[in-house]
C-alpha cells in the first residue's frame, strides 16, 4: 500500500511501502526488488552474461558486418574506425582498436572535432580513408548523403550504431538495434555493447576459419573488453537491466583488475578505490567527455588505449583539468540561460553566440533537472549556425519533436533518443523553432513527484551493513534506480554550505540517539536549500544512501533530495 506526502518544497512524495520498520535487511531488500517487479531475489543477484547475451547474428546485418570485417582481416586490408566524441563513441573506437591491435591488423581511427567538424560521419573523413574498409561506431545510421557518397566512390562502410532511425540507408551493413525492421528485443544497448557483440562474432568466425591456429596466436580474452562496455553503458544512460546489468557487473570486475591503464589512472585519482556505477557516471564519464567537449576526443582515446602507465597518468590529469574548466563554463552558461527562461512556458529554450558548443548538453540536463521541463540549449557560432542539445522529461519524446522540426525544414539536421537529442539550426530560424515548440510540447503538468521505496529508521540507515546488502542488487542507474528511502523523526542538528552551492547536514534521531551525515547537492539558493538552512521543527527526508570515505574511515552519507514535516 503506497502513501503520498506533500513536501515542504511543494513536491509530492509517493512511498511504495508503508512498513514503518524492517526486522532485518533481507526483508528490506525483498521489498525494494518487489517495487521493481522482481520476486526472485537470488536470481536477480546471480544474473550472468551467459544467460542474457544473445548470439550476435540475431541482429540484422550483423552477419554481413562480421563477414566483411573478417574478410578484411584475413586479406590484410587497412581498416578505419570512425567514432563519435562522447564516452560511448570513444569506448566503441577503443574496443575495435584493442582487438585489431591484438590481431596485428593495420588500422586507423578518427573522431571528429566538435568545434571544427561537428558530429558523426562526414564526407571529408570518407575521402581521407577511401582505400580502407570503414567502420563507423556510435554514428552513421542517419548519414544518408555520406553513405551514398561512399557507395558512389566504392568505399565499403559497415555501420555499428544504436541511435534511433526511421529508415535504413545503403551500406555493406547497418547494425543497429533501432532499425525499423529489427525484431530482436535488445533495443536498449549502447554502441559499445553492439561493437562488443560484433567482436564476439568476428572472434568466432576467425576461430572457425583457423585464423588463430594458423597464426599460432592465442584467442583474446573478450571478458577483458567489458570494462569499456560498462563504461559506455553507464555514461550513455542505458537501462541497467537484463544484459546491460550483466555487462556492467562484469565490466566493473574487469576494472578492479586494472588491466586498462587509462581506467586505472582514473581510479587512482579518486579518494577511494571503490568502483561503482556512480563512480563511472559522475567521475570517469565527465572527465572522458571533457576532452571531446573542450579539446579533442583523441585525448580520451589515447587514455583508454595507452600501454604506458606514465602517459595514462598524465592524460588523466589533463582530463581532470579540462573537466574543472568545463564545470566553470557550465556554471556561467547556466546563470545566463536562466535569464532567458519563460516561467509560463512548458519548455525551456535558451541560446547565445557566446556559449561553448561542447557544454550545451550538460546545461540542458541541469535545466531539465532544476525546472522539470524539456530543455533545449543552443550555441551559435560566428557564421550564424546553431548547434543545440535537448534533455527531456518522461512525458515528451524529444527525438520525435526534433525529427518533425527537420521534416518541416526548421532544423537542418538532428536526432537522438527519447530523453536526449541534438540538432543544427540556422540562427534566423530560432524564433520559428520556439513557436514550433510551443505547438508541439504539451503535457499534463502536475506537482513534481518523487518516488521512494519505503521508510527506513535512522539506526538502520547509519549501519554499514546496509550498503553491503544494497550493493548486491546493483549496479544502479537508469532502469535500476538507487533505492530511495524516507527517514522520519529527525531534526537538523547542523547545516552549512560547503563547496560552491551544496548544503551539508548532520541529522539526528534524538529518541534513538542516532546521527546521520547528509548532503544536498546544488541546493543553495533553492527552495530546498532555504528550508534546510533555517527549519527548526522535526522533519523527514527523502533520498539515497551512499558510502563515503575520509582518511581511510568509511561511513554512510545520506544524499538528500527533499524534505517534509516530520
Amino acid at each position: 500500500m503506497s502513501k503520498k506526502i506533500l513536501s515542504l518544497t511543494g513536491k509530492t512524495w509517493e512511498i511504495a511501502d508503508e512498513t514503518p520498520s524492517f526486522e532485518n535487511l533481507n526483508e528490506l531488500i525483498r521489498v525494494i526488488l518487489k517495487n521493481r517487479g522482481i520476486d526472485d531475489v537470488e536470481a536477480f543477484k546471480k544474473i550472468s552474461l551467459k544467460n542474457t547475451m544473445p548470439d550476435p547474428f540475431v541482429f540484422k546485418d550483423m552477419e554481413k558486418a562480421v563477414n566483411r570485417i573478417v574478410a578484411a582481416i584475413i586479406a590484410g586490408e587497412k581498416i578505419a574506425i570512425l567514432g563519435d566524441y562522447d564516452v560511448d563513441g570513444v569506448s566503441s573506437t577503443v574496443l575495435f582498436m584493442n582487438f585489431f591491435e591484438y590481431l596485428k591488423v593495420p588500422f586507423a581511427y578518427s573522431i571528429p572535432n566538435i568545434m571544427e567538424e561537428g558530429y558523426g560521419l562526414s564526407i571529408d573523413s570518407l575521402k581521407r580513408f577511401k582505400d580502407h574498409l570503414v567502420i563507423t561506431v556510435d554514428c552513421g545510421s542517419s548519414s544518408f548523403d555520406e553513405l551514398r557518397y561512399a557507395q558512389d566512390e566504392k568505399i565499403d562502410v559497415v555501420v555499428i550504431d544504436h541511435h534511433k532511425m526511421d529508415s535504413v540507408p545503403e551500406a555493406v551493413a547497418i547494425v543497429n538495434p533501432h532499425r525499423p525492421d529489427e525484431n530482436v528485443n535488445f533495443r536498449d544497448l549502447c554502441a559499445a555493447a553492439m561493437v562488443f557483440m560484433c567482436i564476439v562474432g568476428i572472434n568466432r568466425e576467425l576461430r572457425n576459419n583457423g585464423f588463430y591456429k594458423n597464426k599460432v596466436l592465442k584467442e583474446p580474452d573478450l571478458f577483458d573488453y567489458l570494462d569499456l562496455v560498462a563504461l559506455a553503458t553507464i555514461c550513455d544512460v542505458m537501462p541497467l537491466v537484463g544484459i546491460n546489468r550483466a555487462f556492467v557487473i562484469n565490466g566493473i570486475k574487469t576494472m578492479y583488475r586494472r588491466k586498462n591503464l587509462g581506467i586505472d589512472a582514473l581510479i587512482s585519482q579518486n579518494k577511494t578505490s571503490d568502483v561503482t556505477s556512480d563512480t563511472i557516471a559522475f567521475s570517469f564519464g565527465p572527465k572522458i567527455n571533457a576532452a571531446g567537449r573542450l579539446a579533442s576526443a583523441d585525448l580520451s582515446v589515447k587514455l583508454l588505449s595507452t600501454k604506458n602507465p606514465i602517459e595514462a597518468k598524465k592524460i588523466a590529469q589533463r582530463l581532470d583539468d579540462l573537466n574543472k574548466e568545463r564545470q566553470e563554463l557550465e556554471r556561467k552558461i547556466i546563470e545566463e540561460a536562466i535569464q532567458q527562461i519563460d516561467e509560463n512556458s512548458d519548455f525551456i529554450c535558451a541560446y547565445s553566440n557566446k556559449w561553448h558548443v561542447g557544454i550545451v548538453g550538460i546545461v540542458a540536463g541541469r535545466l531539465k533537472e532544476t525546472y522539470h521541463k524539456p530543455s533545449l540549449v543552443i550555441a551559435i557560432d560566428e557564421n550564424g549556425q546553431g548547434r543545440g542539445s535537448c534533455r527531456s522529461i518522461s512525458q515528451i519524446d524529444i527525438s520525435v519533436i526534433i525529427n518533425k522540426a527537420f521534416q518541416e525544414g526548421i532544423v537542418t539536421s538532428g536526432g537522438g533518443h527519447s530523453m536526449a537529442a541534438g540538432f543544427y539550426i540556422e540562427e534566423n530560424k530560432i524564433p520559428a523553432f520556439i513557436e514550433f515548440l510551443r505547438n508541439e510540447i504539451k503535457y499534463e503538468k502536475s506537482y513534481e513527484e518523487l518516488h521512494a521505496d519505503c521508510y527506513l529508521n535512522a539506526d538502520m540507515a547509519a549501519s554499514l551493513e546496509i550498503m553491503k546488502q544494497i550493493s548486491a542488487i546493483g549496479p544502479f542507474g537508469n532502469g535500476n534506480k538507487h533505492p530511495k528511502f524516507v527517514i522520519p523523526n529527525l531534526i537538523i542538528a547542523r547545516a552549512r554550505i560547503v563547496g560552491k552551492n551544496h548544503v551539508q547536514l548532520l541529522l539526528s534521531d534524538v529518541k534513538k540517539g542516532v546521527s546521520l551525515n547528509a548532503i544536498s547537492f546544488r541546493s543553495e539558493g533553492t527552495a530546498l536549500g532555504d528550508v534546510l538552512l533555517s527549519y527548526k521543527s522535526p522533519i523527514q527526508v527523502l533520498g539515497t544512501l551512499s558510502l563515503s570515505e575520509w582518511n581511510g574511515k568509511r561511513s554512510i552519507c545520506f544524499i538528500l533530495e527533499d524534505v517534509a514535516e516530520g
